[in-house]
């Protein structure tokens, strides 16, 4: 397992407050705002499930209203062949 070592932020920005020794890199440890975009990218892809959800039970009703109008067309042509 690699680890990184980590140095202090000589003047911290907020919430970048060290840097990976040897790539010189800004580390993020901002962890509130971890936490708040996690929750707002399962908040999206929550409502982007159930939008998929509703479009999928409105196929089914239209495909149900279609069979429902069949039935009954095939219905009144049994009964005006019946008179």
């Amino acid at each position: 397992m690699i680890t990184s070592q980590k140095l202090n932020v000589a003047e911290p920005i907020k919430g970048f407050t060290e840097r990976e020794v040897h790539s010189k890199a800004l580390l993020n440890t901002d962890i509130d705002s971890l936490l708040k975009y996690k929750i707002q990218r399962k908040k999206f892809f929550d409502i982007n499930k159930s939008k998929d959800e509703i479009a999928a039970v409105k196929t089914e009703m239209d495909k149900i209203k279609l069979d429902l109008s069949e039935i009954k067309q095939l219905l009144l042509q049994i009964t005006k062949r019946v008179e």
